[in-house]
């Protein structure tokens, strides 16, 4: 047997679960109000919020290298919103993050402390701005702004206004908006204590409500391959705009974004949007207004031009990097990362998403938020310690998972239903299905599902022609047996003390067969489960779903029966 998880996560990761998961919800209410507004600075305003409840939390949990993890857990839920931007917002949530937890760390949390880490952290947002217009844009995007500033200077007469008084004027009043944060921060902590905890919830109530964002595979078909293109495409384009003839470059770009549209479809739905092109519009008239031209001319073509290509990067970059977001949901690369070492990471991730709907429904109205930010972040704080605790009972309530592998004909549901036996004997009742392989004469024909309650049979599968059916492999599904294999799994009596599900295979992994149900059932359920599965899709499987510890007994190893019966004893 081998023993292929540890759910165990430490307290650490557990509170940074709760942060990030508040903080997702922080960036996904006030980040779409303040965006859907057209709040000039919203960005600034969203930085200043969370460096508010953020030092406000390290006061209620003062743990060092809470924060950093609570950021890099927003950060990444940020990087699964429907956005298709989303490398800005999270580079800004894990700066500020580790910016917070750096200067914490070497000058101890005092208020000038928490001042001055929020000045820091807020202050990054402009010099990320600078850089994303740069990196977005090129350096001549710098050109433009400097003769608007030189234009601007001239209509106020302030012509002895040297620029870079001008970027230190405003880098100060990033500075000191920073501080602002860290000081409401500090007090709300304060206020937070004095206020005492809020009304506990009715866990019992919102175990229905759990559910795991974090899905590892959806019928959307990921590749390594092309992350590699993008990668490499997004290296290669700064080339080619950069030293390229321009309808060169137009040709290049253009077959990219088709590409990218054909390829990820509604994926780029902000593309469409009239404020996008109307921005880009004004960049390129701005340049032929404000680049030198010929002989005096007001509006210079090779400004226009400038622009242009401008404009042209400015989409590239966009597509290119909303394309490797996308490759980077890719499940294989999520299951390398847990098994180099990201196990707290990928787990404590999964459990923010679960609790997320709970810390969204919890958030103050926008208003309140406006009007008294110290009491709603006090609020918000005080709810953290009621989502720990949701965290923590969703966390030790995970079903533990048998996992029965096999190749194909190696005995695996012939093992199963040799465990349903013994146990059976000793008074544990099993619910869920097998497939049992139905043969003619000596081949192998299609599956027999089998309840396990009611000993009703229905068949699965066959290798008969249905036109009608679904057809995978060499086998066509009954969609009638389908629909009674899951609605089995959706009304699993209260009286079973195990369930079985034979099998899961490659359609689960699409999202398709018994993946619905067996997502809503791992979400409301600790009871053991026994999943037969293919040797070669363990791992893919294992991954797929929220689940606790997983026990791999494999039939090449010649496992004895009485194990697994052991393992289910324990279990329960």
């Amino acid at each position: 047997m081998k023993h292929f998880k540890q759910t165990h996560i430490s307290e650490l990761w557990l509170k940074a679960a709760s942060i990030g998961s508040i903080w997702a919800a922080n960036e996904i209410i006030l980040g779409s109000f303040l965006h859907n507004l057209r709040i000039p600075l919203s960005g600034t305003i969203m930085s200043f919020l969370s460096v508010a409840f953020v030092v406000a939390f390290s006061k209620m949990w003062p743990e060092r290298g809470l924060i950093w993890r609570a950021g890099v857990i927003a950060a990444l839920m940020k990087s699964l919103s429907p956005s298709a931007i989303i490398f800005g917002p999270m580079i800004g949530i894990m700066s500020e993050a580790f910016i917070l937890e750096f200067v914490l760390m070497i000058f101890g949390r005092r208020l000038p402390s928490f001042m001055l880490a929020g000045s820091l952290a807020v202050a990054f947002v402009l010099i990320q701005k600078i850089v994303t217009a740069i990196v977005t844009y090129g350096w001549d995007i710098i050109l433009i702004f400097e003769k608007m500033y030189d234009y601007s200077i001239r209509q106020f007469h302030w012509e002895n206004l040297e620029a870079k008084y001008a970027v230190l004027a405003l880098f100060m009043v990033y500075l000191l908006i920073g501080m602002t944060g860290g000081l409401i921060g500090y007090l709300t902590g304060k206020q937070a204590q004095q206020l005492g905890q809020l009304n506990s919830i009715d866990f019992q109530d919102n175990k229905k409500r759990f559910q795991s964002l974090f899905e590892h595979t959806t019928s959307y078909k990921y590749s390594g391959w092309l992350l590699l293109l993008h990668i490499t495409v997004l290296m290669l384009g700064f080339y080619i705009i950069n030293n390229a003839p321009l309808q060169y470059v137009a040709l290049f770009i253009g077959v990219y974004i088709s590409f990218t549209i054909y390829r990820y479809g509604n994926a780029f739905r902000h593309l469409r949007k009239p404020s996008f092109w109307i921005f880009f519009i004004v960049i390129t008239l701005l340049a032929g207004l404000l680049m030198p031209g010929e002989d005096g001319e007001m509006f210079s073509m090779a400004g226009l031009m400038v622009g242009v290509k401008m404009n042209i990067r400015a989409a590239f970059v966009l597509l290119s990097f909303a394309s490797i977001s996308k490759e980077l949901k890719n499940p294989i690369i999520k299951s390398i990362l847990y098994k180099r070492g990201f196990a707290n990471l990928y787990q404590a991730m999964e459990l923010s998403f679960m609790v997320l709907p709970a810390s969204t429904a919890a958030f103050p109205n926008v208003k309140n938020m406006i009007r008294r930010p110290v009491h709603s972040i006090a609020e918000l704080i005080l709810y953290a310690e009621t989502i720990l605790e949701m965290v923590k009972d969703k966390h030790d309530n995970l079903p533990p998972i048998i996992i029965i592998s096999g190749n194909i004909q190696e005995g695996k549901t012939t093992f199963v239903e040799k465990v349903i036996n013994r146990l059976a004997r000793k008074d544990i009742p099993s619910a869920g299905f097998l497939a049992k392989v139905i043969y003619d004469g000596d081949k192998r024909t299609g599956y027999q599902l089998k309840d396990l309650s009611s000993e009703r049979n229905e068949l699965l599968c066959t290798i008969k022609e249905h036109e009608e059916w679904e057809h995978y492999g060499k086998f066509y599904f009954n969609p009638y047996a389908q629909e009674v294999g899951n609605n089995i799994l959706n009304n699993i009596p209260e009286e079973a003390k195990l369930i079985v599900i034979d099998e899961i295979g490659p359609l689960e992994l699409g999202g398709d067969g018994w993946a619905p149900a067996i997502e809503q059932l791992v979400s409301i359920t600790a009871r053991p489960m026994i999943w037969v599965v293919r040797e070669h899709l363990v791992d893919k499987i294992a991954r797929k779903w929220t689940v606790g510890e997983i026990y791999h007994f494999m039939l090449n190893e010649s496992p004895r029966a009485e194990e697994v019966e052991e393992l289910v004893l324990k279990l329960k």
